[in-house]
């Protein structure tokens, strides 16, 4: 437990930091970013991580490299990820547009999951937030669960884990802001650490991330990688995540054929 301060005027005076988990103990925490990354905004969260030497996960949109790197527009976008890459931050991604899922047809989920891949292949770990946590999120409604699973099979099948979050800290909205920071010290003692969500197009975030990692640390909870939290991070990316439908087709199809000779072989 933190020493009181005693001042001349015989009052005690706590320190900064605002909570101390009542059982005494620390426990590991993961910040992650999500929707950049933003041309501006995103540099400085790099920066300060780097000088806190705090590893971190970017969930990023695939529209923001859209045409690839043979179109100009993205080449901000991608020496970004390859600052990420190099700094040892995890890349995941966060689909193509930022779309709730549950509300589209299988056909649209299906086309919104797969086709960053090919956009990010070189830069992607095999971990996925869906946009919400839309169809993450367990359902009483049976027809809601049954859009939900629809959803989270086509995660599964595209090769990915999903990854949410333990605590969400409401960057994005200001009428919270004013506690966040107390909150989200309360909130890594009450569910014993974990993964906390960022964004990194919030100026709000970028302006205040830099005073909320020291505050953590004043807590003792270590920052850890994403790996430590959710192992299947460590994992490359499936080749077959980034493979076009009409090549898994293709490889369909002959297994099929292959089976087929055995049996006549036989």
């Amino acid at each position: 437990m933190k020493k009181l301060i005693l001042i001349t005027l015989g009052v005690l005076i706590l320190p900064s930091a605002q909570a101390v988990c009542p059982d005494g103990k620390t426990y590991p925490v993961h910040f992650t970013f999500d929707d950049g990354p933003h041309s501006v905004l995103t540099p400085k969260v790099l920066n300060i991580l780097k000088e806190e030497k705090v590893p971190a996960t970017f969930f990023v949109l695939g529209k923001n490299f859209a045409g690839g790197k043979s179109n100009p527009n993205t080449k901000t976008a991608y020496a970004l990820l390859d600052r990420m890459k190099k700094e040892g931050h995890k890349i995941g991604s966060h689909t193509y547009e930022h779309i709730n899922h549950p509300t589209f047809s299988a056909a649209r989920v299906k086309e919104n999951i797969m086709k960053p891949n090919p956009l990010l292949k070189d830069y992607l770990s095999p971990v996925l937030r869906l946009p919400y946590g839309g169809g993450s999120f367990r359902s009483s409604n049976p027809a809601t669960q049954a859009k939900n699973d629809m959803v989270m099979n086509t995660v599964k099948k595209a090769g990915f884990k999903h990854v949410g979050w333990d605590i969400d800290t409401n960057d994005w909205d200001p009428k919270k802001r004013p506690n966040l920071l107390p909150t989200l010290l309360k909130d890594i003692c009450r569910y014993k650490g974990g993964v906390v969500l960022f964004h990194d197009i919030q100026k709000y975030t970028v302006d205040n991330v830099q005073d909320w990692i020291r505050a953590v640390k004043r807590e003792g909870h270590p920052f850890v990688p994403l790996e430590d939290l959710v192992p299947e991070a460590a994992k490359p990316l499936p080749p077959e995540a980034c493979e076009e439908e009409t090549v898994k087709n293709v490889k369909a199809l002959r297994k099929e054929v292959d089976e087929v000779l055995e049996k006549l072989e036989e």
